[in-house]
């Protein structure tokens, strides 16, 4: 029998459900890797990993072998190996318990929304190109949940609205309950790859949308935007939940470019920009 077909049958316990591959196991997985060559040890560990995840030697969750395991398994040396779990703890894609080992993370999307929060730093993403993306994404979540909320999902989203209400003129407070109100009716569409996408882009957002929240001319239209969404997903009425999210989309478009107008106007009449002016991130 092949190596890995030796590792796949000791993974089976007698009444023939998988169960977590051994050390052992895997290091005889991981000799069979493909070679990784002109590569950081970081990258090359990262790749390795990769491949054991790929196998189904380790999943989300899993604890890693001990470093001197480890390391004997991936051919480098302990310090090297050591520096490499580092830079990846870093990246998020692996974390470590205190006198418990190190884990693969059980998952990414917290770490999705750094790296993309960065992405706007570093003015590689707009924000009016994120507003495209989410009218693009969000009124068709909408029409999702419109169709699959179940019961649980329609008070999670009441108690979002309820809050939203509570938190009218009141722009932290507001900020919070707008959070978990997109973040509901996200959950209610059913779609892990739609919830996670939203999520991202609406918490890497969130400083941008704090700036233009005092912007807002009327709280209470403000708010009725929000209950036009809960009342059609509660009601399934999709294509009416979609036009809700798209309306209320639009508004806050509006709201950004004129926060982006308030800059604008604040940098006139200066002579001389500041460092810091001319990096001003591009809306």
């Amino acid at each position: 029998m092949p190596v890995n077909g030796l590792v796949a049958a000791s993974l089976l316990n007698k009444s023939g459900r998988k169960q977590m591959a051994s050390y052992r196991d895997i290091a005889i997985s991981a000799d069979q890797l493909e070679p990784i060559h002109r590569e950081t040890v970081m990258s090359m560990v990262a790749h390795k990993i990769e491949q054991l995840v790929r196998r189904g030697d380790l999943k989300a969750g899993d604890r890693l072998p001990s470093e001197p395991d480890l390391a004997q398994m991936l051919g480098v040396s302990r310090g090297s190996l050591r520096e490499a779990l580092k830079g990846l703890m870093y990246l998020g894609l692996i974390k470590s318990r205190a006198g418990d080992g190190t884990y693969i993370q059980s998952s990414l999307s917290r770490v999705l929304t750094q790296h993309f929060q960065w992405m706007i730093l570093l003015d590689e993403v707009k924000h009016f190109e994120i507003y495209e993306l989410r009218k693009i994404i969000e009124p068709h979540a909408a029409a999702l949940a419109a169709k699959r909320a179940t019961r649980a999902d329609i008070e999670c989203l009441k108690a979002a609205l309820d809050g939203l209400a509570q938190g009218r003129g009141n722009p932290e407070a507001f900020h919070a309950f707008d959070i978990q109100f997109h973040d509901a009716f996200a959950q209610a569409s059913g779609n892990a790859a739609v919830q996670m996408t939203m999520r991202m882009l609406y918490h890497a957002t969130s400083e941008a949308r704090k700036a233009v929240l005092p912007f807002i001319d009327d709280w209470d239209r403000h708010w009725q935007r929000h209950e036009r969404v809960f009342a059609h997903i509660r009601e399934h009425k999709p294509a009416l939940a979609r036009k809700a999210v798209l309306d209320d989309l639009h508004y806050a478009e509006t709201l950004l470019r004129d926060h982006a107008a308030s800059l604008c106007k604040g940098g006139l009449g200066k002579n001389k920009r500041s460092r810091t002016d001319s990096r001003r991130p591009k809306w």
